[in-house]
């Protein structure tokens, strides 16, 4: 932890300016608030603190479910003398302005602004803009209290980027400013570079088509990624390339059951960035879990992280709310803190925005008088505004039906147009591109689509429309007792006999791989060598088969393994093979 900064003679007079201003905020505010009878708060306190001695683990604890739904009975009173003032906005401006100063501390204030005359501007242009203070403070405020960075960090942005002033940009370069910083990184972070990566994909409609919908609170989960930019780049390139079925299904973190193999960690296998080593040498539940995160992240989809005793996982946002992957439920998780079922409740009520208003006033006034926030890793603590808060949180969710988010409307195809991957999804596929051709010259192009089998269907090849144009494949298998794979084949008819030199257009993300190819059922097959792509199209050297007149018969399969293969998966998506006579 930093040691407190000093302040100096200026420091210390803002200090003392910014400490009369909360002064004279919370005597207007506790003469503006509703008085609630000792005689229905102290039940609801004793009620409230006794949720600290039951275990949350499994909600099949019934001691604990209980204590809450006494909890809520006794709160009943109690919110019903609080809530007109909680459903007021006439008092927020004071007790947006007065939780501000106390969240950040006015030391904290006067440490930052005393540094220039330019950052005093900062916190004075802050504390003059109600609005702007709401905004941060409806978005679960700036991580440790630090108003002036964000304030710093959003001036920057909209300073750079002409786009951040209105829509979601600015939703998420605001994001971007409270969160600072990933928790997790291990890296300088450069705040605007970070914004402007996400601007650019989702201006090259490349986001996932809910983005448009997020809060600034969801936003933060989509800007605290702790991979650094150019590797958030890389992975939304290589899954476009690699996996478009995931991209166009929205299922991003597929890739982790299908690629990461879960096993002892092999991460030196091949160069490049620490995501690419991940999926090329696999790692147990942390790993698997990072790339999870990383997936969803990267095409715009917000994500929290879960921990279990022992294991790692995730949770992430979906249009009928948030749910976790890769692990147990809400009651067993934690995360930075904080309890799975805390989040899970709070990201419940923030469907209900306007009523989700009195959760915040609460919250503010319990900042702005100064009261212990609630230790957000256990049950029933924190002050008596703080535990209203989490009664009308529960009041809420027990109160309306669920609300979902809709992406594919016509209302947010309007807002950015429709996304790459909706595009994709929407266009034809010509005859051409399953078709066989030979050229003039004798060559001689075999899209992989257009492989034989039985109704279309190959056990572990699956078509996929390419963002390239055309068509790809993806051939997925591993050891056979894991799952089971079929060779794929093509029908090459020949009119001019003799050698071919055969390449493959492919996309791998695995260390160098070979795959066997047989022609008319010969007894030995010739390897292609499937060199490790980076995630990117490329050309695989050419290996020589001989072909007769009339119809051939080219049989693939995957071929020998070297190296350390991860859980034994073999797996790469080629696109084309070419046969150039020699």
């Amino acid at each position: 932890m930093q040691p407190p900064v000093v302040l100096n003679a200026r420091g210390r007079k803002l200090l003392a300016h910014y400490a009369a201003i909360l002064r004279t905020l919370r005597h207007q505010i506790s003469s503006a608030l509703p008085s609630v009878d000792p005689g229905m708060l102290q039940p609801f306190m004793d009620a409230y603190r006794a949720e600290q001695t039951q275990k949350p683990y499994l909600l099949r604890n019934h001691a604990f479910i209980r204590a809450i739904a006494h909890c809520q009975q006794v709160a009943a009173p109690v919110l019903s003398r609080v809530d007109p003032f909680l459903s007021s906005s006439h008092d927020d401006n004071k007790v947006i302005e007065a939780s501000t100063i106390a969240d950040a501390t006015p030391r904290g204030l006067a440490a930052f602004a005393q540094q220039s005359r330019v950052h005093e501007a900062l916190i004075n242009s802050l504390l003059r803009d109600p609005g702007l203070m709401k905004q941060m403070q409806t978005a679960g405020g700036p991580r440790h209290g630090r108003y002036g960075l964000a304030m710093q960090i959003y001036t920057a942005i909209q300073h750079s980027c002409p786009q951040s002033h209105q829509g979601i940009l600015r939703r998420f370069a605001l994001a971007v400013a409270l969160v600072q910083k990933p928790t997790l990184a291990w890296y300088p972070f450069h705040p605007v570079r970070r914004y402007l990566n996400f601007q650019q994909a989702y201006l090259r409609h490349e986001l996932n088509p809910a983005f448009p919908t997020l809060t600034t609170w969801e936003c933060r989960f989509v800007a605290d990624e702790p991979y650094r930019n150019q590797e958030i780049s890389w992975f939304r390139r290589m899954l476009m390339n690699y996996e478009p079925n995931d991209v166009m299904s929205g299922h991003y973190m597929d890739i982790v059951h299908t690629d990461v193999g879960y096993n002892p960690m092999h991460w030196n296998c091949v160069p490049g960035c620490k995501p690419a080593q991940l999926i090329a040498g696999g790692g147990e539940c942390g790993a698997r879990a990072w790339i999870g995160r990383l997936a969803e992240r990267t095409f715009g989809i917000p994500t929290w992280g879960a921990r279990q005793r022992g294991h790692a996982a995730l949770t992430h946002w979906t249009p009928t709310g948030w749910v976790t992957r890769l692990g147990a439920g809400w009651d067993w998780i934690w995360w930075n803190h904080r309890h799975g079922l805390h989040f899970l409740l709070e990201s419940k009520a923030r469907a209900y925005r306007k009523k989700f208003m009195r959760v915040l006033r609460a919250q503010w006034i319990g900042a702005a008088l100064g009261e212990p926030k609630p230790n957000l890793s256990s049950f029933g603590t924190g002050g008596c505004w703080w535990a209203i808060a989490e009664s009308e949180e529960r009041e809420i969710i027990a109160s309306c039906k669920p609300r979902y988010v809709t992406p594919g409307n016509a209302r947010l195809a309007r807002v950015n147009g429709p996304t790459l991957a909706q595009k994709l999804a929407a266009t034809e596929v010509p005859s051409s591109a399953v078709k066989i051709s030979q050229g003039a010259n004798g060559v001689i192009t075999i899209p992989a689509a257009a492989y034989r089998g039985r109704n279309g269907i190959v056990s572990g090849v699956t078509r996929a429309k390419s963002f390239t144009g055309g068509m790809q494949i993806y051939y997925h298998c591993g050891q056979p007792a894991w799952k089971k794979h079929a060779p794929f084949q093509y029908v090459v008819r020949v009119t001019r006999p003799g050698v071919y030199e055969v390449t493959a257009t492919v996309v791998s993300v695995k260390p160098t791989e070979y795959l066997n190819l047989m022609v008319n059922h010969g007894h030995t097959p010739v390897a292609i060598t499937i060199p490790w792509t980076n995630g990117r199209w490329q050309v695989t050297k050419p290996i020589a088969i001989t072909l007769v007149t009339g119809k051939n018969i080219l049989t693939f399969d995957r071929g020998p393994v070297t190296g350390f293969p991860a859980r034994g998966i073999f797996a790469l998506s080629i696109k084309k093979f070419v046969l150039a006579p020699n």
